[in-house]
């Protein structure tokens, strides 16, 4: 009766075991999920705000400052500096619209329609200006006369300053 004993508590333990193993065996299964992530695409909103001041010193000189406000693109037209070294100004603010994404701003292109005798200078031309986002800076053109026009024409130049917004990667 001992040894039948035995073997009964034997069989139970190995039909636990075997029953442990394949519940092991089964549930060792691999669990795949898949599915679909998207986002949004979009501009980032990073723009002219309007023109501050402008500034012709004391030359007789008359400058006119537009920027097309919701881009990156700014005006200004430069008429009647006398001597050579006679400098104007004009500031613009930008503005960066995003809540979480600071932006650096820099020089893109300028056109200049009389170079020969004016130059173009923006305080963005080295180096990106860093806009924080929701926050606002400011862009200076300065124009200087560097010759005299001998024709009338060529007294009044046309400048237009296109600026880069790129998203600084957190």
């Amino acid at each position: 009766m001992k040894k039948k004993k035995s073997m009964i508590v034997l069989a139970i333990f190995v039909a636990v075991l075997v029953l442990g193993v394949g519940y092991a065996a089964v549930s060792n299964v691999n669990l795949d999920i898949t599915g679909t992530a998207a986002t949004e695409t979009r501009d980032l909103k990073v723009a002219f705000n309007g023109v501050t001041s402008t500034n012709v010193g004391t030359t007789g000189a008359t400058v006119t400052a537009e920027s097309t406000n919701n881009t990156l693109h700014a005006t200004i037209e430069v008429t009647d500096l006398a001597n050579i070294g006679d400098t104007v100004t004009a500031t613009y603010t930008i503005k960066n619209e995003e809540a979480d994404i600071d932006a650096d701003v820099s020089l893109d292109t300028i056109s200049n329609t009389k170079s020969d005798y004016f130059q173009v200078t923006t305080s963005v031309d080295s180096t990106p200006a860093r806009i924080t986002a929701g926050g606002t800076n400011t862009v200076t053109v300065t124009v200087e006369l560097v010759a005299i026009p001998v024709a009338a024409a060529d007294s009044t130049t046309n400048i237009t300053v296109d600026l880069l917004a790129e998203p600084v990667q957190p």
